[in-house]
């Protein structure tokens, strides 16, 4: 297989800010008071409008994450097989691919540093370094399981973690939110508790709010949540408190997996092919 070398340059990663959430996780909601010309107006892309949208590879079909590497260039997993894939933004043309694992329900990937790091849905975590012409894969266990269902990735460069969103059971006995738990970079241990909580009375419509993608936009520090059941995304503060929730247009999002922001501010969102191919969209931010 073609080697990733780009996956592994040096570079400076997104400066994002993040902290613990101002309320506790049990605390009782805020309501969110956005028409939703206001929501829209929170969230600098237009969603319904795309830069660009192009057609993924028949091996990217069931394509689950996004991360920006080094070069400028995406990558992406599959939740079929633990391959990495790099992909032109551009065109969405896979440019080089490399296994990592022979098999796994890979849900998440971001570039920490030199480091890819990829999840599974179990919440099971692998540090990606090269080592000379290969490259080594070290798994890292957390106390979630496949009933909490980890979808979302990010990376929380002021604290040094990672951050994990659950699609499925919160976990520690919590009721009708979503979680979202934090990974120590420096301990390699999992938050005992969520650091972020989304209640879903405030999130959930006839369909239910179901985080499949983080992300961190630069220039703010906002926590991007990405669901793929109601077809939206939630916006939570550095402080960990819900902003506005913008609907997505079925039509371009059949099923949204995957999500970054490139250091400029382009967003970045891939959606599964349930009926057709995946496809990757570009968003240009609308205050630069």
């Amino acid at each position: 297989m073609q080697r990733l070398v780009a996956l592994f340059a040096p570079t400076l990663f997104l400066a994002a800010s993040c902290s613990e959430p101002a309320v506790r996780p049990d605390a009782p909601p805020v309501a969110v008071a956005d028409s939703a010309a206001r929501a829209a107006a929170r969230v600098p892309y237009a969603l319904a409008a795309p830069t660009a949208v192009v057609a993924l590879a028949p091996a990217l079909r069931e394509t689950s994450a996004l991360t920006v590497l080094a070069n400028g260039n995406l990558a992406t997993v599959q939740d079929e097989a633990g391959i990495l894939y790099e992909l032109d933004p551009a065109t969405g043309a896979i440019v080089g691919e490399q296994e990592f694992k022979r098999l796994g329900d890979f849900e998440g990937v971001e570039r920490v540093g030199d480091d890819l790091w990829a999840m599974e849905s179990n919440g099971d975590l692998y540090r990606i370094r090269r080592r000379g012409a290969t490259i080594d894969a070290e798994r890292f266990e957390t106390d979630l399981a496949s009933r909490n269902d980890a979808e979302g990735l990010a990376y929380d460069a002021p604290r040094n973690r990672l951050l994990i969103a659950c699609k499925e059971n919160p976990g520690n006995g919590l009721g009708r939110v979503r979680a979202i738990y934090a990974f120590d970079l420096r301990t390699m241990t999992l938050s005992p508790a969520p650091v972020f909580t989304l209640d879903r009375r405030l999130v959930d419509t006839r369909q239910p709010f179901k985080p499949s993608a983080l992300a961190i936009r630069p220039a703010t520090g906002e926590l991007y949540v990405l669901s793929s059941a109601r077809t939206a995304i939630a916006v939570l503060t550095p402080a960990g408190v819900l902003s506005t929730v913008v609907d997505l247009p079925e039509a371009l999002f059949p099923k949204p997996e995957g999500m970054a922001f490139a250091p400029d501010g382009t967003l970045y969102i891939s959606n599964e092919g349930p009926h057709g191919p995946a496809t990757l969209l570009r968003f240009d931010p609308t205050d630069r």
